[in-house]
């Protein structure tokens, strides 16, 4: 076993290994010793994500091309961090969002089957998931009525696991919370604290959709990286929540980030926008009972390190 209780996987297949989330899963399985194959067509994906020496191919996941690569590769586990991850696209888009989250999803799956992987880790969304809560915060257990396009897109490529895979495979579920930190794209639809970091540095005018009083469960894309390798090293089948447990409302994020970015205008407030949820947090009791995982790095210390990477990437002056 390897520091953290992490079984080294050896040869794992890292779809959108080049994005936000992808790329930390990339250093993280490499920092283990792992042989990592990446594979992203670089529509959001961006080869500065990824140190110079690893295997990347620049590939799309929905053609048979990505399943030869994958069944030449024999990965021994595969993390698909692979999707369309925005709200608002999904709703103006929908056809593109179940075309990327759904159906090149759907070749993935098959990839996976014909490469003889044994383990698959399917980074599925717990913000958008579960829709208009019924209770706080939500479990796993909890109805999962999604409101949004990209919550029900990424709730069937979940549904199609048990149908799909076969049974040498075993499935890992990772729902996540509001992921931030370094290499959040300020510039998407999604990510707030990459977007609000970004408009302040450039000391723009921050947007605020609603009234500000929505919460949401934000946890630092580290914490979800250590979640990755974690349940990469069990042996059952699992699904689990991964995030903060804890509430924080658009606009005490806001007063946070803007305390630490010396930034002193007021935001300005916009309508809601269709598909987002009022209020959600996740329950992350079961990835503590089957993982041993629990979401280490705190809200400030989390938000300082985004917007000194902004800062140190220059993105700001970019724009």
């Amino acid at each position: 076993m390897l520091p953290g209780g992490a079984a080294l996987a050896k040869r794992v297949l890292v779809t959108g290994g080049a994005g936000f989330v992808g790329s930390h899963v990339v250093d993280a399985l490499l920092g283990r010793g792992d042989h990592v194959l990446v594979v992203d067509d670089l529509s959001t994906g961006d080869t500065g994500n990824l140190p110079a020496t690893v295997d990347l191919l620049e590939l799309g996941v929905g053609g048979y091309s990505f399943r030869r690569e994958a069944k030449k590769f024999q990965p021994d586990a595969i993390v698909h961090c692979a999707a369309q991850a925005s709200v608002a696209v999904s709703m103006q888009r929908p056809a593109f969002d179940a075309e990327v989250n759904v159906v090149a999803g759907l070749n993935v799956l098959v990839a996976a089957a014909e490469s003889g992987c044994r383990k698959f880790v399917y980074i599925n969304t717990g913000g958008a998931l579960y829709g208009q809560p019924q209770y706080l915060p939500c479990d796993e257990d909890h109805p999962i009525r999604p409101i949004s396009a990209y919550g029900l897109s990424k709730w069937a490529l979940e549904c199609y696991l048990g149908i799909v895979l076969p049974r040498f495979i075993t499935p890992k579920v990772l729902r996540l919370a509001n992921v931030y930190g370094p290499r959040q794209d300020p510039n998407g639809e999604a990510g707030v604290v990459g977007i609000f970091g970004l408009q302040m540095l450039q000391n723009s005018q921050v947007k605020i959709f609603g009234d500000g009083e929505q919460t949401r469960d934000f946890v630092h894309v580290g914490d979800v990286a250590q979640a990755v390798c974690l349940a990469l090293g069990s042996e059952m089948a699992l699904t689990v929540n991964i995030g903060s447990g804890t509430a924080l409302s658009v606009n005490e994020l806001f007063q946070k980030m803007a305390g630490s970015a010396g930034y002193t205008k007021q935001p300005e407030y916009h309508p809601e926008r269709p598909g987002d949820v009022k209020h959600v947090v996740l329950d992350c009791r079961r990835a503590e009972k089957l993982l041993g995982w629990r979401a280490a790095t705190p809200m400030e210390q989390g938000l300082r390190h985004t917007l000194e990477w902004l800062r140190a990437s220059g993105i700001e002056a970019r724009q």
